[in-house]
C-alpha cells in the first residue's frame, strides 16, 4: 500500500502539477488597421497563402505582409498605425532583414474546406 501510495504521489507531482503553470506566452494585440486589412483579403484566393508577420525593428513593432503570388522584392511592411515603410535602397531593406527580431505570424491565410 505504501508503494501505491508513493508511486500515485510521484505522478502527481511530476504530471499533473505542471501542468497547472500559468502560460507566461506574450498576448499580441492586432490594432484595428490591420484586423481590417485581413477581413478584406481572407476570402481572396488571390491572397492564398499570404501571412502576416509582426517584428521589433528599430525598437518599434512593424508588420509584414508576406503575399506568395506576388513578386514584391520587399513585400509590405507597415509599421504599427499602418503606415508603409518606405525602404530607401537595398542596403535599407538589407538592415530591417538583419535586425528584425521576435518574429510572431499574426494571420495565415488558409484554404476553407
Amino acid at each position: 500500500m505504501l508503494k501505491t501510495s508513493m508511486l500515485l504521489f510521484i505522478f502527481f507531482t511530476l504530471f499533473l502539477i505542471p501542468s497547472c503553470q500559468k502560460d507566461t506566452s506574450p498576448i499580441i494585440i492586432t490594432p484595428d488597421w490591420l484586423n481590417q486589412y485581413i477581413a478584406d483579403i481572407q476570402d481572396n484566393p488571390e491572397y492564398y497563402g499570404t501571412k502576416i508577420y509582426r517584428y521589433e525593428w528599430e525598437e518599434k513593432i512593424v508588420y509584414r505582409v508576406m503575399i506568395p503570388i506576388s513578386s514584391c522584392a520587399y513585400c509590405d511592411v507597415y509599421d504599427q498605425r499602418g503606415s508603409k515603410i518606405k525602404f530607401k535602397d537595398d542596403a535599407d531593406f538589407q538592415d530591417f532583414i538583419n535586425n528584425i527580431k521576435n518574429e510572431v505570424v499574426v494571420w495565415e491565410w488558409k484554404m476553407k474546406y
